[in-house]
């Protein structure tokens, strides 16, 4: 009898258990149903309606084409993906940041090509059908395997936000091309990672360098990369599903996260207002310095002091043609002007070490070079991001000056991009490691070469708007 009893009880036990999952399932059946006939499709058709290019969105198509051509070749062999049939999901080999980021980045630029007209089957050698059948493959291929949809999947990591936002950017590019099970799959991964990242991914605050009383409390450390990749899947989402019930508390989240990203000490305390609230309301703490600098890696390092520029979620809301939140314009003159007009004094020192020979600003008069004053770590050739971010201020700025600067520093920084792919006849970029020691440095000129890419068309055909409302 005791024995029966106990049978009975495990029974019920199991089957409500089972019933409890099945409601689960349902609930999130219902949310992801809702989120699919809330998804805003990109329109399209400015792009390929009649317009004036420039000279620096040429030159980033040029460098995009190459990134696209290289992508779609040599890259595809050695990413062991060659002979693949299309309807497979590819083996992505691993779950961690060069396993996934690299194939999420390359899907995107890919997607920014195709949709916007650029892609041009000539210059790349690879038929139309065929690019979007393999950015296609991809964005099934990462989604699938991302840990919403597959036992042990990528995902919940320390980066994994920026990698889904790229993923799911170039997801919503090519909406159009996915089967519904993808689709599906994508919005899983979406709502995994953004309700991950609202968590603070678990931690007690944001991240900063120092906190509200100036002490710094990451020593060599900024968390303005971080803050600014851990935002980027929030603001692909409130994007691309502007009326989702969600959509509101994903939006503030990366208000706070942007601003976070790039405040200085002093504006902690301010009292001017960023999209409904105060800015000592918002922040935590500040991520760079007063000058505009930022410290990571123990040393003052231009690479991070564009990098929240670089992750910026502008382009996303600009190309759903919504109102872009002012947040995420705030400090760009201060680290522009950081970068062309601060004069670094051979034998200063400064955080992380003594500025170095010849001394002088970070962006060289004139040219497309650029002086790291005290080194990098990870090489002098990387220049996209430098481009990139010149591309973002003059969108940012309200600055004639500024804008005309930056429109002429972008065009010199890209000229020397294209010039180090002009080496290859495949369109990547490199030589090796000794100009840039990230092991993704390809797949991360990709990126940024798309970023451009769609900020200077954008530019051209829908002026942006801006928005300094609550969320």
């Amino acid at each position: 009898m005791i024995k029966i009893k106990i049978y009975a009880v495990f029974l019920f036990c199991l089957i409500s258990s089972s019933i409890n999952a099945q409601v689960e399932a349902s609930k999130t059946d219902i949310d992801i149903n809702e989120q699919l006939k809330s998804v805003k499709l990109i329109d399209w058709s400015r792009f390929h309606a009649s317009y004036s290019a420039t000279n620096n969105q040429q030159l980033a198509g040029k460098i995009l084409l190459n990134c696209n051509k290289y992508a779609l070749t040599n890259w595809w062999k050695l990413r062991g993906f060659e002979g693949a049939p299309a309807s497979d999901y590819l083996n992505l080999k691993g779950i961690t940041e060069h396993f996934i980021r690299p194939i999420a980045a390359e899907a995107e630029a890919l997607a920014v090509s195709l949709k916007t007209g650029l892609y041009n089957e000539a210059a790349t050698g690879v038929p139309v059908n065929e690019a979007e059948s393999k950015t296609v493959q991809m964005i099934r291929s990462l989604a699938h395997a991302h840990r919403a949809n597959s036992e042990g999947g990528w995902g919940k990591h320390w980066q994994s936000a920026l990698w889904a936002g790229y993923a799911t950017s170039a997801a919503w590019m090519m909406w159009d091309k996915l089967d519904l099970q993808t689709k599906r799959e994508v919005l899983a991964m979406v709502n995994f990672e953004c309700n991950w990242i609202m968590t603070n991914k678990g931690l007690p605050t944001i991240k900063v360098y120092r906190d509200r009383n100036g002490k710094i409390a990451s020593p060599g450390d900024t968390g303005s990369e971080e803050n600014a990749w851990d935002g980027l899947i929030l603001g692909v989402a409130s994007a691309m599903m502007p009326k989702l019930y969600e959509t509101g508390k994903w939006t503030n989240k990366l208000v706070s996260l942007s601003l976070n990203a790039m405040a200085r000490p002093s504006d902690v305390k301010s009292d001017k207002k960023y999209n409904g609230k105060p800015l000592t309301e918002w922040l935590v703490g500040s991520n760079i310095n007063e000058d505009g600098t930022a410290v990571n890696h123990h040393f003052i390092h231009p690479d991070y002091m564009v990098s929240a520029f670089e992750l910026n979620s502008a382009k996303y809301f600009w190309l759903a043609n919504n109102k872009i939140p002012k947040a995420f314009t705030l400090n760009a003159d201060l680290v522009f002007h950081a970068l062309a007009d601060l004069n670094f004094k051979v034998g200063d020192k400064l955080e992380g070490g003594t500025v170095q020979e010849p001394g002088g600003t970070i962006f060289i008069k004139d040219s497309g070079e650029v002086f790291y004053p005290l080194g990098t770590d990870w090489g002098k050739g990387r220049r996209m991001h430098f481009a990139m971010f010149n591309s973002i201020i003059t969108v940012f700025s309200l600055d004639k000056q500024v804008k005309q600067r930056a429109e002429q520093w972008q065009l010199l920084q890209g000229r020397v991009a294209l010039n180090m792919q002009n080496r290859f006849n495949d369109g990547h970029t490199y030589i090796d490691k000794s100009e840039d020691n990230y092991v993704s440095r390809e797949e991360w000129v990709a990126n940024k070469a798309a970023t451009s890419y769609i900020i200077e068309t954008l530019k051209i055909v829908n002026k942006p708007k801006f928005t300094n409302r609550s969320f």
